[in-house]
């Protein structure tokens, strides 16, 4: 453990508390040190140090404990320190062991020794989880239950290899984001000392951009190394170009799982799907736990709706939300948007929520939806194009006259659905993701070196769409 980390934390949590012009009165000037298995906080003279043990103390006293993981503190004038130790020159310590974590002395406690609830939620505020994404809110239903129940055994043992890393893939608006955090949740609810940091690999990016430009890689390196549970969204992002950001993720990604702390990622495919990743984090990323969250199917819609509709204190005749889940059917996020629309349109035109209602809010949205082809639909329209049987497409049949129409058939799924590439490679006769994918880039080549090829393509677009 990192006294100049903690000790940064520290401050910055104060400073968000206090405010700034306390904070560099009284906080900024402090140092620390670590002598006798504590902390010494060092006041610049006697006056300071009265003014804040009376004060303050309490407040620092507490976070220290917290992100120290229980080591004791206390507050000292500077006449009684040695500077061969104050922060910089003697900062690694070893977290005092959980069976023999004592409160500090000058410590109030409540009676059920909880920890500040101001403190508590800057503490989480570092965290950037959003407490509203928990397990309770999260609508269960066939499409995500595998994910569901693997989360829920990732809170009971964080860091077990057999889930680690646990790595959630699926298209957008499907709730990885929601099970991801709400994992990080209950993890911080069970203990709030955890260093747990959610990040999208944008916010990543960014960090290695600023520590490229400033030459801190190393504190770059110190701060996430030193999490216990990191969770990065969209992981694809970070694919491409980046060299320098998949580098130091690779070795922030290798010292967590190797020192067993948790990793969760999320996707919008596969992990063998991301495309200009170093084959050294595919690798990785494949070797813990992988799972797909689908689209929602009718029932888990309804039953999205509904809770939505709950949490927003609305009363919602089964009927609308049935005629919602029906209609709306690609993810969740579209599904929220498609009852805020009913709901604006109840309000404003003063009629209340009802069937009626909600066809006029949701027309606009439905002659779009309607114009969505479906896999059947893009199987039927290539098996008329080509003269070939439903039967042949679907079969295991590798002749030219087949596997052609079969590799137009699964790429225009993939441009024209929503659904994902083993969902897709599922509808053709059960085949893996990775012949779609291979499918996708076969086609994808033809379409620039054949015009007729190309042309051909693009028709059966122009008729899937009509």
């Amino acid at each position: 453990m990192e006294i100049n980390i903690i000790w940064q934390q520290c401050l910055s949590l104060l400073k968000d508390q206090l405010g700034e012009q306390v904070y560099n009165t009284w906080i900024a000037g402090l140092k620390v040190q670590f002598e006798n298995d504590k902390f010494q906080v060092i006041a610049s003279n006697r006056l300071v140090h009265d003014f804040i043990k009376n004060k303050y103390w309490d407040k620092i006293n507490q976070v220290l404990e917290v992100l120290s993981h229980g080591v004791a503190s206390e507050l000292i004038s500077a006449k009684n320190t040695s500077k061969s130790t104050i922060t910089g020159e003697s900062n690694h310590i070893e977290a005092a062991p959980k069976e023999n974590i004592k409160p500090s002395p000058t410590r109030t406690r409540t009676k059920n020794n909880a920890i500040d609830k101001e403190i508590l939620e800057s503490l989480q505020s570092a965290t950037k989880l959003n407490n509203n994404y928990t397990f309770d809110t999260l609508v269960k239903g066939n499409s995500n239950q595998l994910a569901y129940a693997i989360g829920l055994h990732v809170t009971q043992q964080p860091g077990n290899r057999n889930h680690n890393p646990l790595f959630v893939y699926g298209g957008v608006g499907l709730g990885k984001t929601h099970l991801m955090q709400a994992i990080g949740n209950t993890i911080y609810k069970n203990n709030p000392k955890a260093k747990i940091r959610y990040l999208h690999a944008n916010d990543y990016i960014q960090d290695v951009v600023k520590a490229s430009m400033r030459q801190g890689f190393d504190e770059l390196k110190k701060y996430y190394n030193s999490l216990d549970l990191l969770l990065m969204d969209d992981i694809q992002f970070i694919a491409g170009d980046k060299t320098k950001t998949q580098e130091e993720f690779f070795y922030t990604f290798n010292t967590l799982l190797d020192k067993g702390k948790q990793v969760i990622m999320t996707c919008d495919t596969y992990p063998k799907n991301i495309n200009n990743l170093n084959e050294r984090l595919i690798s990785r990323f494949a070797s813990g736990l992988t799972v797909e969250i689908q689209p929602p199917e009718l029932e888990m819609r309804v039953a999205i709706i509904k809770c939505k509709a709950e949490q927003s204190k609305i009363n919602l005749d089964d009927d609308v939300a049935f005629y919602i889940a029906q209609n709306i059917k690609s993810n969740v996020r579209e599904l929220e948007g498609a009852l805020n629309k009913v709901l604006y349109q109840a309000q404003f035109s003063g009629k209340g929520i009802s069937l009626h209602v909600a066809k006029e809010a949701l027309m606009d949205i439905l002659a779009i939806e309607s114009r969505n082809v479906s896999i059947d639909e893009i199987q039927k329209a290539i098996c008329d194009f080509y003269k070939i049987r439903i039967s042949d497409l679907l079969s295991a049949k590798r002749t030219q006259i087949i596997a052609r129409p079969r590799q137009i058939a699964m790429t225009l799924s993939k441009e024209l659905t929503q659904h994902s590439l083993p969902t897709i490679g599922n509808a053709f006769g059960g085949r893996d993701h990775t012949t779609v994918l291979h499918a996708q880039k076969t086609v994808n080549s033809l379409r620039k070196t054949d015009e007729k090829f190309d042309r051909e393509y693009n028709l059966l677009i122009q008729m899937l769409n009509n």
